[in-house]
């Protein structure tokens, strides 16, 4: 088969190299130094923030008053209360309550938009204050000695108050009301109850319109309830029987919510308030169970009604243009407003979780104003255990209450990163560096625990659990290196079951083994401590009989190619392939560097904390108050540019920051890296990335008939588009078209034409063009020929 490769030549992409510092709100930087504008090389300020999962939950939030004009409530996070007006949405601190107990302030609804709070004075009187919410008013009330249990609806004191008549087990209450003005007492008047009725020890004020309030008394051995004059003090009974409540008074009607258990019977009962009727109406409601609390409410001619704890809130109309509809997914608290209002907590229907008003509109409808976003407020910090860069996704692993999870995000495969959709989460060992990586054909690939015997295996795509996967004979290992259709994988040093020797003696030391992971079997096996690096369908390890040399191994064939000078007389410890550039490290000799294998370029190196990007190197130092990272451009003329510096990096323990902390993507100029508010950053320091290339294929080079032919083709970044065409002599019998691809280009063809013809016998031409998705670069073009035979 004869294989060839060009470029189609498009117009340089004139770009330049900018001084930037990309500054963090965590306080980590990226540094970039500034340079002569040179053709396609630029510093960019774009990146992807990423902060780790924490754990939200709801903001603790309690409606306390309303007022024509607004609600008074306590909402975690806050120092002080908070009014939130109903004309444009507005919170501001009421810093004039701070100090008052939320157990001292009524909940009450008032016109003139005061809240009311008891207090003790310096004679140690109890004292009732009226402070305005949208004004500087206050008015103070000392109540006179003897006066108990306050109530407070707007301007009006209900009290109780111990008179003769009584005896030491039952002694006798009249109920007053009282109001001031100023620091005085300006009225003070008895409630006159029915001839039946007598006062309870602790007065019950269920609500308030105007100067009417609804109050309960006791009758006989049962509660009445009335409405209260609270200028006359004089009570008009409400003919309210049996087991009653959500008792609401508003402009021109009062209702309460009554059950009959023994006939499954749940309704609200409205009475008029302008005397035309002294039969209530009912309504009757269709709850989801006979049992529950039901909690009723009315806005205009409508009943608001929800069930249980935090059932939604349901309309029922009474009569007008309404119809019947739920108007908040889950309802939490809600307080009854002059004028037939409603303020509510709840969420919506998106699960949106705020403070609303609820009113009717010019049309007699129910109108719905969020006054308040109540935000989710953070229970449990995540911990950022790992992170892993490729091709367009990054993953990162977050510890959350002892629960580990690998959480990814699309990033896209421009020269830049750009935040896009969130990736499925998959679980992982608790210590997952090295459990996990992107690369392969077959999606992500993750090492799980075999429930039987404690064995790794390794798990692709969509896999869950070990019966999905591919069986490794070690524990606790890690995946040293990964490619299109191979793992590198490396037993647990100590730990693996098996170690290759086939005594099953669990004696695990750390070996090595190639796993083909399309195929689902070791294809190779190396002692442990080899060094070796994946290129596509290419193995490097250091030469076993010449010292400072490495060769190339085809995982396909076994064919090993001629040995690689490193230009030092050390074996490698550590090896790292990016498919161009090949990075190798001799610790104990204090010796690393970069190699190009084809033009023998070289580039010096750290030993340690290392690792190699698309024309670039970065590497780590560690610092406990913030470590950083080092950037360095290899040129392809072997000379070297500082790129900048990272600073405000993680900083672990760990032996090997690699994985951990950071990471960088060997097929672009993108680095990832946690920094220490344990929040994820990815960057594209590098931006002068290699041309779009074919550096494998496995592409047959006949097909016989009644056969399939399936070449495969991988490329060396991301393309946008592809295509691929067949050719027999000047005719074209098949095109092929395909959308982004991050590194496999693929077709099936049966040996037809594109009319569903037989193709005739013969050689073939086949042209695969493919497009670069980060723009920068030629397309790239590959071709080769394709024999046709049988019958």
């Amino acid at each position: 088969m004869r294989h060839h490769q060009t470029r189609l030549r498009h117009p340089a992409r004139s770009t330049a190299l900018l001084a930037v510092t990309v500054a963090l709100a965590s306080g980590a930087a990226v540094t970039l130094p500034t340079a002569t504008a040179t053709a396609a090389t630029a510093a960019t300020a774009a990146e992807v923030v990423i902060p780790a999962p924490d754990e939200y939950g709801d903001r603790a939030e309690t409606l306390l008053s309303t007022g024509d004009n607004g609600v008074l409530h306590q909402e975690q996070g806050s120092n002080s209360y908070l009014w939130t007006n109903t004309y444009n949405s507005r919170t501001k601190s009421v810093t004039a309550l701070d100090g008052v107990p939320r157990e001292s302030i009524f909940t009450m609804h008032d016109t003139a938009n005061r809240v009311a709070y008891a207090g003790t004075d310096a004679e140690g009187r109890t004292t009732i204050t009226l402070l305005g919410m949208e004004d500087t008013s206050r008015t103070t009330v000392p109540l006179p000695t003897g006066y108990l249990h306050p109530e407070v609806h707007g301007g009006f004191i209900l009290v109780s108050h111990a008179v003769d008549g009584g005896d030491a087990e039952n002694p006798a209450y009249e109920l007053r009301v009282v109001r001031g003005r100023g620091t005085s007492v300006t009225s003070d008047i008895p409630v006159r109850l029915p001839a039946d009725a007598t006062a309870e020890a602790e007065p019950v004020l269920l609500g308030g319109e105007g100067t009417s309030l609804l109050i309960r008394y006791r009758t006989g051995d049962t509660h009445g309830y009335g409405l209260l004059n609270g200028i006359t003090g004089a009570v008009s009974p409400l003919p309210v029987t049996g087991t009653a409540s959500s008792f609401r008074l508003t402009r021109d009607t009062v209702t309460w919510f009554t059950r009959d258990d023994n006939q499954g019977v749940r309704q609200v009962n409205v009475l008029p308030r302008d005397g035309s009727s002294t039969t209530p109406a009912v309504v009757p409601l269709e709850s989801d169970s006979p049992d529950t609390e039901i909690t009723t409410y009315v806005v205009g001619a409508n009943v608001l009604w929800y069930e249980g704890e935090r059932g939604p809130l349901r309309l029922v109309p009474l009569s007008g243009a309404e119809s019947p509809r739920v108007l908040l997914a889950r309802t939490e608290q809600a307080l009854q407003g002059s004028g037939g209002t409603l303020v509510a907590l709840g969420r919506d229907a998106d699960g949106g979780r705020a403070i609303h008003h609820f009113s009717i509109d010019g049309n007699g409808l129910v109108s719905d104003l969020p006054l308040r976003e109540v935000t989710p407020v953070k229970v449990a910090e995540g911990e950022l255990l790992a992170v892993g860069l490729d091709r367009g996704t990054v993953r990162y692993v977050n510890n959350l209450r002892g629960v580990v999870r690998l959480h990814g995000k699309d990033i896209g495969t421009g020269l830049d990163p750009a935040a896009g959709d969130d990736l499925p989460v998959h679980g992982l060992a608790p210590t997952p560096a090295g459990r996990f990586a992107d690369g392969g054909d077959e999606g992500l690939v993750r090492l799980v625990t075999e429930t039987d015997d404690g064995n790794d295996v390794l798990v692709t795509g969509d896999e869950q659990g070990p019966s999905d996967g591919i069986p490794l004979p070690g524990r606790d290992g890690r995946i040293a290196d990964i490619s299109p259709e191979y793992v590198l994988y490396e037993a647990g040093d100590g730990n693996g079951e098996g170690d290759g020797d086939g005594d099953g003696d669990g004696d695990g030391d750390g070996r090595q083994y190639v796993v083909d992971v399309v195929r689902g079997r070791i294809v190779d096996e190396r002692p442990a401590g080899t060094a070796a690096a994946l290129d596509f369908s290419t193995l490097w390890t250091p030469s076993p009989d010449d010292p400072g040399k490495v060769v190339a191994t085809d995982l396909r064939t076994g064919d090993t190619a001629a040995p690689v000078s490193l230009g030092a007389d050390c074996t490698p410890e550590e090896l790292q392939s990016n498919g161009t550039l090949l990075y190798w490290s001799c610790p104990d000799q204090d010796t690393a560097g970069v190699l190009d294998p084809v033009t023998g370029t070289d580039y010096p190196a750290p030993t340690d904390d290392v690792l190699l990007g698309d024309g670039f190197l970065a590497s780590y130092t560690p610092n406990t108050s913030g470590s950083t990272i080092r950037l360095t451009r290899l040129d392809a003329d072997g000379t070297t540019a500082d790129l900048g510096t990272v600073t405000g990096v993680k900083y672990t323990s760990a032996a090997d920051s690699r994985g951990v902390t950071w990471a960088v993507d060997r097929r672009a100029g993108k680095l990832a890296y946690i920094d220490t508010s344990t929040t994820v950053h990815v960057v594209a320091p590098q931006q002068s990335i290699s041309a779009l290339s074919v550096p494998d294929s496995a592409v047959p080079a006949g097909l016989v008939r009644g056969e399939t032919w399936h070449p495969r083709w991988w490329l060396s970044k991301p393309a946008a588009s592809w295509e691929l065409t067949l050719r027999h002599g000047d005719t074209e019998v098949r095109t092929w078209t395909g959308d982004e691809t991050r590194s496999r280009a693929g077709v099936s063809w049966d040996g037809t034409t594109s009319d569903g013809a037989q193709a005739p016998n013969g050689t073939y031409t086949w042209t695969l063009t493919a497009t670069p998705a980060d723009g920068t670069g030629d397309p790239v073009t590959v071709s080769g020929e394709l024999t046709v035979s049988g019958s």
